[in-house]
């Protein structure tokens, strides 16, 4: 082969490369995808196991007023949500309800979990039935607990108020354009920090661990690690 070949095919190629691209481009926009795309409402089943500061032994008080700390148990919560699906991954806005008995000091009652949350899912392969995702969003809680205060020799009920962080992992399986359901598990890291019952509502932060006790100083820690499901359908 001459000299003078080598760069004339050379450029042929380049040329040819050049010329093949925006064709094989357009092709790749072109490939059709099972991926359900756009608004979608969603159906879910949501596990909460929450663990930390919720053990049922710890008591905060107020001057004259007892808040009980729950030890709640392990149950399933139903969520309803609305989203937008896109290629890369979806948004969305997710409304959750729970309910679970709750024990402190030998008393047992009930307590109801709302959940507010805001996720985020990312997909890291793309055209497939079977996808893989991971979740980060926030998570904004309201923990209402049956009898779980005192005051001044009469019993009322406590209401928490949180926010938190969700992370979590799973798979997404695409049953055609408008479908599509996801299983997997959610770590949720939440934090209390108000308190109502009996009164006016208090900074926990501000309570006392026992009656006029040392300062509890911080957020009640609850941390949830639970799995969840859900169906989804694109309107």
């Amino acid at each position: 082969m001459s000299n003078r070949t080598l760069p004339r095919m050379t450029g042929l190629a380049i040329a040819a490369a050049l010329i093949c691209f925006p064709a094989s481009a357009s092709q790749d926009r072109e490939v059709p995808t099972s991926e359900p795309r756009g608004f979608f409402i969603s159906l879910s089943g949501q596990q909460f196991g929450f663990q930390g500061d919720l053990d049922g032994r710890l008591t905060l008080w107020h001057f004259e007023k007892a808040f009980f700390i729950p030890r709640l148990t392990k149950d399933f919560g139903l969520g309803l949500g609305l989203g937008l699906r896109q290629k890369w991954g979806l948004w969305e806005l997710n409304v959750v309800q729970a309910g679970h008995r709750a024990a402190w000091s030998g008393s047992e009652s009930q307590a109801g979990l709302t959940a507010l949350e805001i996720n985020g899912w990312g997909f890291p392969w793309r055209n497939s039935v079977v996808q893989p995702y991971y979740l980060l969003g926030l998570c904004f809680t309201w923990l209402a607990v049956r009898d779980g205060a005192w005051m001044a020799g009469s019993v009322y009920d406590a209401t928490y108020n949180g926010l938190g962080i969700n992370v979590g992992a799973g798979l997404v399986l695409n049953l055609g354009r408008r479908l599509f359901v996801s299983g997997g598990v959610k770590y949720r890291f939440l934090g209390f920090y108000y308190v109502n019952g009996g009164g006016r509502g208090r900074d926990i932060q501000q309570l006392t661990v026992g009656y006029q006790g040392p300062a509890w100083d911080k957020w009640l820690r609850a941390p949830s690690l639970g799995l969840n499901f859900g169906l989804s359908l694109v309107l």
